[in-house]
């Protein structure tokens, strides 16, 4: 039965959702205050993963504790006072450190991980956008025989769920990338990896789908949302919409609009930044580097090489603090030639990280045709696919594409 569906958030989950539930009959309206993809979804590295696997609490996360809480991680900052005004979030996000819940967590990402990509591909054909599309997409080097030590653990998983993977030493990362110098003694290559030369290009072009299959896009800043006969109303300042479901994809935001119905979402923000700096003379990158001492990636893009920075915990909404980024990019320098920065300021973003480190992807328990699709923290574009064929799945009443029992909004109580 096809139905009336307003999506709430213009993000790459929200704009694939829409394209989804569009393309498969149903009358969607899209809504975000600013034109789709400018906001989170804007700043990523572009990959197209189906091998990040390894969820943030780990038990390497404990292990790395003590240098976390001493601040000396260029790749997670965190503000002491936002801490512990959340102690009780933080302790439960702990609590998941263990190996049994880190295996779980990693079957559940590969499942999601791997329906999104080949769905991305499909989409990307047919959006005409493979100029976009890079099937060598990921790298993860070392600069020393210890952090790549500690990494084994990870190689370890992806082994047992399948994820296939290349080690290399130093003189095949100089010939695989020339534009590299000489700081890596190990890079691990994730063989089936993809990535894109713009993730707000690939984003434009999905709208386009969108728009093209009937879809609306609606530009507004959702006010409220309320439940009547039938379906739902949405609130745009003095406007008011109406459909017969409505699904959450407002990423960081989502907690907050969940809230108006007295949900209470478990989320916490990664913050994160970029800069865009000028190519230099020398080779240039093929496909992204991360940094796995520095915390950071580095990225060819259609808008210079885009540095971004490992996580920031804090507030959702304090001011920017740039040291991290600036490091970063000073970090970066060491290893590959790069000109002036491009980029007036950095670009922040706030990636919305729920306590267990997985999206919930679910009706909501409570409200019927409410469906929630957000927490998906850094890897929305990698995850956002799957996510959006699994709300069309459970909105029409079909089988999902995968097992989503990990995604469940009722394994909170909230």
């Amino acid at each position: 039965m096809k139905t009336s569906v307003i999506v709430v958030g213009g993000g790459i989950v929200g704009v694939c959702n829409a394209l989804a539930l569009c393309q498969a009959g149903h009358q969607v309206t899209l809504i975000d205050r600013k034109q789709p993809g400018r906001e989170t979804s804007y700043g990523n590295a572009g990959v197209l993963s189906e091998s990040s696997i390894m969820v943030l609490n780990n038990p390497n996360m404990l292990r790395s504790l003590p240098k976390l809480l001493l601040g000396k991680s260029l790749g997670l900052r965190y503000s002491l006072a936002f801490v512990l005004k959340n102690l009780g979030w933080f302790l439960k996000f702990l609590s998941y450190c263990t190996p049994s819940k880190t295996r779980a967590a990693a079957f559940a990402l590969r499942a999601l991980q791997l329906s999104s990509l080949e769905q991305h591909k499909k989409w990307i054909a047919e959006a005409g956008a493979e100029h976009l599309l890079r099937e060598a997409a990921w790298v993860k080097a070392f600069r020393s025989e210890v952090s790549f030590a500690k990494y084994r653990d990870e190689m370890v998983l992806m082994d047992d769920i399948g994820v296939r993977y290349t080690v290399f030493d130093r003189e095949q990362i100089r010939q695989i990338e020339p534009g590299l110098k000489p700081v890596y003694c190990k890079a691990v290559i994730m063989n089936e990896t993809c990535g894109v030369a713009s993730p707000s290009a690939l984003t434009d072009s999905y709208v386009a789908l969108f728009e093209a299959a009937g879809g609306t896009v609606h530009r507004g800043d959702v006010s409220g949302l309320s439940g009547v006969k039938g379906g739902w109303q949405v609130f745009i300042g003095e406007e008011v919409l109406s459909s017969e479901n409505v699904v959450i994809a407002a990423g960081p935001w989502s907690s907050e609009v969940a809230a108006w119905l007295g949900y209470r979402i478990p989320m916490a923000w990664e913050r994160g930044y970029h800069l865009h700096l000028q190519p230099g003379d020398g080779p240039q990158l093929g496909r992204a580097i991360c940094d796995m001492d520095g915390g950071y990636a580095m990225v060819p893009t259609l808008h210079g090489v885009r540095i971004t920075s490992g996580v920031e915990i804090t507030e959702r909404d304090a001011p920017p603090n740039y040291d991290q980024i600036i490091r970063s990019v000073a970090n970066a320098r060491d290893a590959h030639e790069m000109k002036d920065v491009i980029d007036e300021e950095p670009w922040m973003g706030r990636r919305p990280t729920l306590v267990d480190s997985l999206p919930m992807i679910d009706a909501a328990p409570r409200h019927e045709g409410l469906w929630f699709n957000f927490g998906h923290q850094h890897l929305g574009l990698s995850m956002a696919p799957g996510s959006a064929l699994s709300i069309v799945a459970m909105i029409e009443g079909d089988e999902p594409p995968f097992d989503l029992y990990p995604f469940r909004a009722t394994r909170f109580p909230i």
